[in-house]
């Protein structure tokens, strides 16, 4: 990661103020990376303020942001005047409308599958062998040859570990990589505060949803759909969390748990639906990209989103959910039969290679 880190901080060296953009859902690992980034940045001189387009909706990561003090603005609209330039973690896609047409992206760091619909970046950082972007982030800062004061040290240690931990499913996921990483902040990290994250109880919206999902079920051969009906966005990342619970408890290989998303702030609406797999050959993010390209995946994890703003005011609610629902779970059960047949030429190629590598050793 010598280069990464020599290359990242060549790129962002041409800029003075840079806007550092969370994309998606303002989940641990999103936030955990953007904080590391800001806090190099001021090591190095460059101003930086990071943005969100969606409320913190989990107490556990409202906790997480208040514990370390990670400073964060939740927009509406992002707007670029001031600042030369933005960086993006922990998402596909590095294009972000109304900015991307104005200041150029000087970093993009991920570790999700490339999108091919991703523009160019001074850097780029993508390595879908991380089990996080916290990952790649901590691995730059420890070829770097930054000294950061021993109050940011540990904060960010402790923002990125938890990063990690939550990305990997409290490291059962954990590769290679993921492990130098935590190796490098163990020590470095306040475990006090890792420890009181992690003891804060699901909240009441939380085991609501999970309690009706439960209800609220469809299996089909070894997948089950899960539909909660309408939600406000304030809730939606209880949908993940829905998601890793019924994985754990069903028995299922893979569970898909879905909803209406309400943003009557934006006065948006959307289907949003977040997939967990126990198979490590299962393609979610080529699943979800049949679906829409709007959506991606990583290995055990993915999730995607349809709008469907042109139904906000549709007087019956009941009748919608019943054809969003309806669709959801055919589209859903079509995937499943279309990957289960590549995840079988998967397993194939995996067992030839194996075995053509024992012939060898013989």
């Amino acid at each position: 990661m010598n280069n990464a880190a020599s290359g990242f901080l060549k790129s962002v060296a041409k800029y003075k103020k840079i806007m550092i953009i969370i994309q998606g859902s303002p989940d641990p690992d999103a936030i955990a990376s953007s904080f590391a980034i800001k806090e190099l940045l001021k090591n190095i001189s460059i101003d930086s303020e990071i943005f969100a387009l969606k409320k913190i909706s989990l107490s556990q990561n409202r906790a997480f942001i208040k514990f370390l003090d990670i400073r964060l603005k939740i927009v509406k609209e992002l707007r670029p005047e001031n600042f030369e330039a933005y960086i993006i973690t922990d998402f596909q896609n590095n294009e972000v409308k109304g900015i991307s047409e104005k200041i150029p992206c000087a970093a993009h760091i991920d570790h999700h599958q490339k999108d091919p619909e991703r523009l160019p970046a001074d850097f780029s950082l993508i390595k879908t062998e991380s089990g996080s972007a916290s990952t790649l982030v901590t691995l730059m800062l420890k070829n770097m040859d930054i000294k950061l004061s021993e109050n940011q040290c540990k904060a960010v240690s402790t923002a990125l570990m938890f990063g990690i931990q939550t990305d990997t499913d409290s490291y059962i996921h954990a590769g290679d990589i993921d492990i130098e990483a935590l190796e490098f902040l163990s020590s470095r990290a306040d475990m006090d505060i890792i420890n009181r994250l992690n003891g804060i109880p699901m909240s009441g919206p939380t085991l609501s949803f999970y309690n009706r999902a439960l209800t609220h079920g469809t299996v089909y051969k070894e997948w089950g759909f899960y539909g909660i009906g309408y939600i406000d966005i304030e809730h939606r990342d209880s949908l993940a969390i829905a998601a890793d619970l019924l994985l754990k408890k069903s028995g299922l290989k893979t569970i898909a748990v879905y909803s209406i998303v309400s943003d009557s702030g934006k006065h948006e609406l959307f289907l949003d639906v977040s997939l967990r797999t126990k198979s490590g050959n299962l393609d979610l993010n080529s699943l979800i990209k049949k679906i829409t390209p709007t959506g991606g995946g990583r290995v055990y994890k993915g999730a995607y989103q349809i709008k469907l703003d042109y139904f906000r005011n549709a007087a019956d609610r009941d009748a919608l959910w019943g054809t969003v629902e309806s669709v959801t779970v055919d589209w859903l059960k079509k995937s499943r039969d279309n990957a289960y047949l590549h995840e079988l030429t998967g397993i194939t190629k995996n067992i030839f290679h194996k075995a053509v590598s024992f012939l060898k050793n013989k």
